[in-house]
């Protein structure tokens, strides 16, 4: 019996419940239809909004490329004969001065030649002296009978055999000494060693790249231009070049050159900008971005697309007042697709307040409601100045 009283009280209890539960949603309903008479409508309450400042597309855009600094003038140099490299004088990342020694070959059989060509010149030198005397002795007999005139062309001819001798052996002499020079590499000009391709011990072959020099003085930054792009570029056109590791160091550059063909993998131009004073710290292989100011063949303000809504006269946009707090539909005339949005041709205007977000729930002349951040930018909007 006890347990059939407690289901009963629970029982009971559950009604009460579900009594209270009807009870307050029908004073909840009550009170919103009482709400529903009062005098304020919905339309009449301020609705919260986005916005935007309108301001004029840009007449000029950036086109930046990613390039590394490089010297104007790089050259690759190598030894003029063959030989064994004995010694090497300069390493990679060196600064060098003209004429600086940076390896030598192994000069003992050029020097054995330079000595055997000299004592070719002193022997033809010494024939030629022999020659001359016959032949002056001969020119002064022939008056006096005493040789024939045939004696004296031949003493003429072994003079001037004599002479192109000696003509030839002092010709293969300075060879020789040319090529005992060219045992010793020196650096063409002043700059830095940025590669080496040979080591002592090495046997090379005459123009065997040995060292890359790179030349001191203006260096310039190289830059892979699309297809699409190259034909916006033009010699001349001046940019700005700042390394990828410190935006802060920069310096101008001028296109010097672009490249006549694309690269057959790449399908992008070599350009390359010279740079005009480049700081200290901006050094050869280091990774640089190139910025070019194109102009921007499109004109209009531009607005997100969410601005935009279908009015009876076209497309259209809502503009704030930011006295009144009220918005005002405005027909306009859209242009180009933009990165943000959309460009607007005409019936906005540079400063105007542009509703961005929620413009199917306005009205002509509703009230709406601006956030702080919103009341701030829409007051910059309308007195841009300072006080």
């Amino acid at each position: 019996m006890c347990l059939k009283s407690d289901k009963s009280e629970n029982s009971s209890l559950k009604n009460l419940h579900k009594r209270l539960a009807t009870a307050t949603a029908l004073l909840a309903t009550a009170l919103l239809l009482s709400a529903c008479g009062e005098e304020i409508s919905v339309e009449d309450r301020a609705r919260p909004v986005k916005i935007i400042v309108a301001k004029a597309a840009p007449q000029q855009r950036a086109l930046t490329y990613s390039g590394e600094i490089k010297p104007r003038v790089e050259s690759t140099l190598g030894f003029r004969i063959s030989g064994k490299i004995v010694e090497r004088l300069a390493d990679v990342g060196d600064r060098v001065e003209e004429g600086a020694v940076l390896a030598r070959l192994d000069a003992t059989d050029l020097k054995l030649a330079l000595a055997s060509a000299n004592a070719t010149v002193v022997s033809a030198r010494t024939r030629l002296e022999v020659a001359r005397l016959a032949l002056e002795r001969a020119k002064s007999l022939v008056p006096k009978g005493y040789i024939a005139k045939s004696v004296l062309d031949a003493r003429q001819l072994e003079y001037d055999a004599a002479k192109s001798a000696l003509e030839a052996a002092e010709s293969e002499a300075r060879q020789a000494a040319n090529a005992a020079s060219y045992a010793e590499l020196k650096a063409p000009a002043a700059g830095i060693i940025t590669a080496v391709s040979a080591e002592p011990g090495s046997v090379v072959a005459a123009g065997s790249p040995v060292f890359t020099l790179a030349e001191a003085g203006e260096i310039e930054v190289e830059i892979d231009v699309p297809e699409h792009e190259v034909s916006r570029l033009a010699l001349g056109q001046r940019g700005r070049v700042s390394l990828w590791a410190d935006p802060g160091i920069s310096g101008e550059a001028t296109i010097r050159e672009i490249a006549g063909s694309a690269d057959p993998q790449s399908r992008t131009y070599r350009v390359r900008a010279a740079i005009a004073s480049p700081p200290q710290t901006m050094r050869l292989g280091m990774t640089a971005t190139l910025s070019l100011m194109q102009p921007v063949q499109r004109g209009g303000i531009a607005i997100p697309l969410t601005a935009l809504a279908q009015g009876e006269d076209g497309i259209s946009i809502f503009v704030v007042d930011s006295a009144q707090s009220t918005v005002s539909r405005r027909t306009v005339e859209t242009g180009a697709l933009t990165p943000n949005g959309i460009t607007v041709r005409s019936g906005l205007k540079d400063g105007d307040i542009v509703v961005t977000g929620g413009v199917q729930f306005l009205k002509d002349g509703m009230k709406v409601k601006l956030s702080e951040d919103a009341l701030r930018l829409a007051h910059s909007a309308v007195d841009p100045e300072p006080r």
